[in-house]
């Protein structure tokens, strides 16, 4: 049975007006000071700078670390979001300083080119600009994070402690620059958002790295499982406290390395029955996961979890699975977990690989057919000979012939893998009439994504920044 059926965190339009409200607290906290308006121009400066810094601050809570903000809507719509909110918060950084010079800069140009080098050179602007040339710097290497000459590890050592350091900067730059910055109540939701920052950078960097020790984890067994994929079993204590729902992920760090600098999300192969064991299906694709196979047993884990909303609802009457490369790991979790509580419901797999040795874990999931109601169909892209697989790559036909005649109100398609396979398929369903509300997937490259849920959740993003520049908009012009 499920150890832990409730959906954690708050529904994610609750987020979001949680969040406007938040990133618009020292715009309302001026507004409300009596202090006379200056023009238009320089209040729409002061109202950018005002909300640009309380975003900064709000990254904090925006990690993806906190299950209470990230449980319903995923880790990856989260980090999605935190995404676009670094580019906004920057742009709206950039900006803050250009419009006070907004009334001499058709007009003289040259004078508004002096007055920005005075500005920059300013003593009392001074953390101001550095925070500034910060942001820059954060935002930068986070674009380019994913290179070959980037280290996973060096870009989290980096990226962290450098928020830090400019939150800092900003607050001081907030507090003693502008006309606002002397007024007690602005100095109170400073000291409020401040505060939460610094929770959540605790949390993360100092708590979750101490609790992740707190249990005896360890290797058990690592395996090779398929080309450039290994299983890993874990074994935590008998009384573990780790409680987990099928298709959820861990962050986890191998000793002698420490958290929070080294850790890594892996999704849970197996079911929360087989506790206190997990099962990880590894890709070796950086310079971590590389090293996995040559693990020794008894080697110590950090475990943070359990992460991660991508779970099958307790109402489909079916399920229809996608599964592409190692993203078969969560998948495999949840048909684990339904064997474990004899669900009598029809399953159907799609597993799509580029090449046979690709196929982890055939002869378990044959074991699963013979457990479960459960239909498999394989892709190879590369020698499809093996009599039970068909040439891939996956293509919007195979997706619809899967969903085949069941009934697309009643079916819950849940799809891990490479992005791009994940957006064909999310594609080709809408085509045929599946609900957007029953395709569940997460992205693990939290990049932008092209596809048309990966759109839409774009534009429900962007509606939460107009809704704030609207409100900077109103401000300026009281």
């Amino acid at each position: 049975m499920e150890l832990q059926t409730r959906t954690p965190g708050l529904p994610g339009a609750v987020v979001a007006l949680l969040y406007v409200l938040a990133a618009l607290s020292p715009m309302f906290a001026a507004a409300v000071t009596g202090i006379e308006p200056a023009s238009a121009p320089s209040e729409f400066a002061t109202a950018l700078g005002l909300t640009g810094a309380a975003l900064l601050f709000l990254q904090f809570l925006s990690s993806g670390r906190f299950e209470s903000i990230s449980g319903r809507m995923g880790i990856d719509r989260t980090m999605g979001f935190h995404r676009i909110a670094a580019c906004v918060l920057l742009a709206f950084a950039t900006l803050h300083p250009l419009l006070y010079l907004s009334d001499t800069l058709f007009a003289d140009p040259i004078a508004a080119w002096r007055r920005l080098l005075g500005m920059l050179a300013s003593p009392r602007l001074r953390t101001g600009v550095i925070a500034l040339a910060g942001l820059f710097v954060i935002v930068c290497l986070a674009t380019i994070r994913t290179r070959p000459f980037i280290r996973y590890e060096m870009w989290r050592i980096t990226h962290g402690p450098l928020a830090i350091v400019v939150a800092g900067l900003i607050l001081h730059h907030a507090v003693t620059a502008g006309a606002y910055t002397d007024e007690t109540v602005l100095r109170i939701v400073w000291f409020v958002l401040t505060a939460a920052a610094a929770a959540a950078a605790l949390s993360v960097y100092v708590v979750r790295p101490w609790q992740m020790w707190r249990e005896d984890w360890r290797v058990e067994r690592v395996r090779r499982v398929g080309e450039r994929v290994v299983e890993m079993i874990l074994r935590g204590p008998p009384t573990t406290q780790l409680r987990f729902r099928a298709g959820q992920f861990i962050w986890m760090t191998l000793a002698p390395k420490r958290p929070p600098f080294h850790d890594h999300p892996f999704s849970i192969a197996s079911s929360p029955a087989d506790l206190p064991r997990l099962r990880l299906v590894i890709s070796e694709v950086g310079d971590c996961t590389r090293t996995f196979e040559g693990i020794l047993p008894g080697t110590r884990v950090a475990v943070d979890g359990p992460h991660g909303s991508f779970c099958l609802p307790p109402n489909a009457s079916q399920v229809i699975l996608v599964a592409g490369g190692v993203g078969i790991a969560p998948l495999l979790g949840i048909l684990e977990a339904a064997a474990a509580r004899r669900d009598a419901r029809p399953y159907r797999l799609l597993y799509a690989v580029r090449k046979p040795s690709g196929l982890v874990l055939k002869d378990r999931l044959r074991e699963l057919q013979s457990q479960l109601d459960l239909s498999i169909s394989y892709l190879v892209d590369d020698d499809p000979r093996q009599t039970e697989c068909e040439a891939g790559p996956l293509r919007a036909s195979f997706v619809k012939r899967l969903v085949g005649a069941s009934d697309t109100g009643k079916a819950v398609v849940l799809i891990c893998g490479p992005p791009r396979m994940m957006e064909v398929a999310a594609d080709a369903l809408l085509d045929i009439g599946v609900p957007p509300a029953s395709i569940l997937y997460e992205r693990f490259d939290y990049g932008a994504g092209k596809g048309r849920l990966d759109r839409a959740r774009q534009r429900q993003a962007l509606l939460v920044f107009l809704a704030l520049v609207a409100a900077m908009t109103a401000f300026s012009l009281r």
